[in-house]
């Protein structure tokens, strides 16, 4: 709204400053704003509807009580404003928010007259308030318009111009103006020869004439730009019309096509070293168009084993296994143009597994599609081998901690919705360290095996059995009758388990102590009753062992230490009192450093350091890993970039993101403003992820992987083989390095399948052009195996231990010429 003026009646009525309560009925009776203001400046007065906007009656409005309601942004100006009047006793007139009585704010125009007494003097202040929210808010709408059609104009690839019937310029974005040398506000009411030259002038004239005359026109034609190279422009004319039909103006519209007509002759050139190339390439290509084959470079006929005529005419479908085909259809269909993986069929029946990579693309007037056929049968093969290795025991081929993780979740998943119960047994075999030292390590893995098999012997198709590591066997027990319904199975692994075994010549038996826990009653999380059946099993084991025992509340003095645990957990977090330490990073071949790992303790005022494995676990559960490692990442950052100002070398901190803060959908936003806040460049900065946080392949993960790239932040894998190791994961996304397992480096010396899962790590990571890196190196004889298989860079006791942040200082400063830290490099794109 806009301010109206004030009544007649009451502007300059001094006897109505002296008590303008008396006349409370005529003020109240004002749809206006009324205040009243004494020859000091402070409030006297206000009408009912200023209370009722502001819900500030007289009492709270008194003298400079108001202001309160005055938004605190506007507030000093507001009150600079009337000091000033005050000063000069003159009108106030402007405009600020003020509260209303719901809380919110709005904008109101203030007019405020001095009211002088019968002898001149300052009698006060009668002052109206309108509200012009309204008002206000189109002119923000108004103003926003314009600077948006302003950012489009200026941010799309056209050039876009408008002139009036007398070729003056009206409009012109910022690509029209540079293009010819001038800017946005120059080129304004300047004429076309005049902006584009004579010379150019004499040649559009034609054109021009015609959309004067109402013609729509589009032309093509070769400039020199303002920075003196030659373009092929199209150029699009389009006249305004008045009612009359008669040109009013004139809309131009430029697009540079000079890429397309190099395009077009870049094509025509390349046709011919198209089918040189197609011959000369290992892999198949194949030109389909609307899905039938009309040709097939050699490589492709030997990976199919067809004959050219045999192929050539025939759908492409006919040659993809029917499981494949619907994936086949649907990319060609849409266009896709990333690699994919497929299976087509040979001519003798036999599956091929194989990339397939598809373009779209012109020739000879037509549009094909070329597909690339990469054979990945090896690929397929090492993958699966190594994926059986992360998920299995090498030594009894049962499942590993982490296949068993999977499916004790999938059965409690079950067995919740079906109000089911489900046993934990935790078996250990009593003595077996006394067999492994007198007989040795053969005769031991040659009883854990066979212990392996009369286990899975004695239990039913639907049971889980896993070897944990050592002389450790979990149990998983579905649908169970009854809570006691794993005695008998208890009893049965008792009996089969101490059968006496001949090992070396020698007849020996071993018994096994077992702990036992029942879903729901001992636990509702498969770590929660993997922990109890632990403990009863040190029970069995206390009652003197080759028995079984249940689980039972005075057991659960572990949970009540996970609790305590998390009390001072939270009090860690609110005083800061973490600290980091840092593992130096190098090159396996010449020891030059490269990196170093930032790393999570806990000092504790009375007793030894918490270890991360001791208390990141819980803080995941409890829901205080982001606060962590939000402390993590900006200390990390910090320090990196103190280092850096202190002339130590500019490598790459790495930092480990938990699943937790992965997920988060503001992750980039926050590294990016931790980077801005620390000043560390982004490829100062990496992250290590777990393979688990890649699987679920989400918009959200991939918008986060794409984020963090655009930033520079370097990724890698950690751990790499002990997860759902995938190397679909290494093509999909941008990894820079993989991480090789500490469990896999640490026998290597002397554990052949720890030296080929290693040694097949290294060589994808190679194939593939991604860093690889060995963590816990703590010997010679790890760091010459890692040097014969070609391994770029190590982390461990070897080179270093994790040092704090003034020792590691010291250790940079030392090792800085030894040889000198590399540059850091950007990260590696998708």
């Amino acid at each position: 709204m806009a301010a109206t003026p004030h009544d007649p009646k009451l502007s300059g009525t001094a006897e109505v400053l002296d008590d303008p309560r008396a006349h409370a009925a005529l003020f109240n009776a004002f749809p206006t704003l009324v205040w009243f203001a004494d020859g000091d400046g402070g409030c006297s007065f206000v009408n009912q509807a200023w209370s009722d906007y502001t819900g500030m009656g007289l009492d709270r409005a008194a003298g400079a009580g108001w202001l309160e309601a005055v938004h605190p942004d506007d507030r000093g100006a507001l009150e600079r404003q009337w000091t000033q009047a005050l000063g000069l006793r003159r009108n106030l007139e402007t405009e600020y928010r003020l509260r209303r009585a719901a809380g919110d704010y709005g904008w109101v125009h203030h007019a405020a007259e001095p009211v002088t007494d019968a002898v001149g003097r300052l009698a006060g202040y009668l002052g109206t308030c309108h509200d012009i929210t309204e008002r206000r808010e189109a002119e923000i709408t108004a103003r926003a318009r314009a600077q948006e059609i302003r950012l489009l104009a200026d941010n799309v690839p056209v050039l876009i111009a408008h002139f009036d019937h007398d070729l003056r310029c009206l409009f012109a974005n910022k690509a029209y103006a540079s293009t010819w040398g001038w800017s946005v506000d120059s080129v304004i009411g300047h004429t076309v020869e005049e902006i584009i030259g004579a010379q150019g002038f004499r040649e559009i004239e034609p054109h021009i004439r015609r959309v004067l005359r109402g013609e729509t026109v589009t032309y093509e034609r070769t400039i020199k730009a303002a920075d003196g190279a030659a373009r092929v422009i199209e150029v699009n004319l389009l006249p305004q019309l008045g009612e009359d039909g008669a040109a009013l103006s004139a809309f131009v519209l430029i697009t540079d096509i000079t890429r397309h007509r190099l395009s077009e002759l870049a094509v025509r050139e390349s046709e011919e070293r198209l089918r040189k190339f197609a011959d000369a390439t290992h892999e198949g290509i194949v030109f389909h168009e609307n899905g039938v084959i009309t040709d097939c470079n050699d490589a492709g006929l030997r990976l199919i084993g067809y004959r050219y005529e045999e192929l050539v005419g025939r759908p492409v479908l006919d040659f993809v296994a029917p499981d494949a085909r619907d994936t086949v259809l649907n990319n060609i269909r849409m266009g896709y143009e990333r690699a994919y993986e497929a299976v087509i069929l040979h001519k003798d029946g036999s599956r091929i597994a194989v990339e397939l990579t598809g373009k779209v693309m012109p020739h000879k007037g037509k549009h094909y599609r070329m597909t690339v056929l990469r054979d990945i049968r090896d690929r397929k093969e090492a993958e699966a081998r190594i994926q059986f290795l992360a998920h299995h025991d090498t030594l009894t081929g049962l499942p590993n901690r982490v296949l068993l993780m999977d499916r004790l979740e999938f059965i409690l998943a079950s067995a919740r919705r079906r109000n089911a119960k489900v046993g934990i047994l935790f078996i250990d075999l009593d003595n077996f360290k006394t067999v492994n030292d007198s007989l040795g390590h053969a005769a031991g893995d040659a009883l854990l095996r066979l212990t392996a098999s009369r286990i899975e012997g004695t239990l039913r198709s639907v049971d889980v059995v896993s070897r944990l590591g050592g002389d450790e066997f979990l149990v998983v027990l579905p649908d169970l009758e009854d809570e006691q319904s794993p005695v008998a199975v208890a009893e049965k692994l008792l009996a089969a388990v101490s059968e006496p075994v001949a090992l070396e010549g020698q007849g020996l038996s071993v018994s096994p102590s077992i702990g036992i826990a029942v879903f729901p009653r001992d636990g509702a999380s498969a770590d929660t009753l993997i922990r109890n059946a632990d403990a009863a099993m040190y029970l069995a084991k206390d009652r003197g062992r080759s028995n079984f025992q249940f689980f039972s509340e005075r057991l659960s003095q572990t949970a009540f230490n996970t609790l305590s645990l998390e009390t001072r957990l939270r009090e860690a977090i609110r005083e800061e009192a973490f600290e980091l330490h840092y593992q130096p990073q190098v090159r396996v071949d010449t020891g030059r450093l490269v990196g170093i790992e930032a790393l999570i303790r806990w000092p504790q005022k009375e007793g030894p350091t918490v270890m991360p494995n001791d208390f990141i676990p819980i803080a995941e559960q409890r829901g205080l890993i982001m606060p962590i490692g939000s402390w993590v990442l900006r200390q990390a950052c910090r320090q990196n970039r103190m280092w850096q100002l202190s002339g130590l070398p500019k490598i790459p901190v790495a930092v480990n993101l938990s699943a937790i803060q992965f997920k988060q959908k503001n992750l980039v936003e926050e590294v990016e403003r931790v980077l801005a806040e620390t000043g560390l460049d982004a490829a100062s900065l990496e992250f290590e992820l777990t393979e688990s946080m890649l699987m679920e392949d989400s918009p959200d993960i991939l918008r986060t992987l794409d984020g963090l790239r655009l930033l520079g932040v370097r990724l890698a894998i950690d751990d790499f083989g002990t997860g759902h190791s995938s190397l679909a994961l290494l093509k999909r996304f941008p990894i820079d390095k993989l991480k090789i397992d500490r469990t896999f480096v640490r026998d290597i010396a002397s554990d052949p399948d720890d030296r080929a899962i290693t040694a097949a790590i290294v060589d994808i990571a190679r194939a593939m052009s991604i860093t690889s890196i060995a963590e816990g190196v703590e010997s010679e004889a790890q760091l010459d195996f890692l040097l014969e298989r070609g391994c770029d860079e190590m982390q461990g006791y070897l080179a270093s231990p994790p040092l704090a942040a003034a020792e590691a200082a010291a250790w940079l400063a030392a090792h800085r010429d030894e040889p000198s830290a590399p540059t850091v490099t950007e990260p590696r794109s998708a």
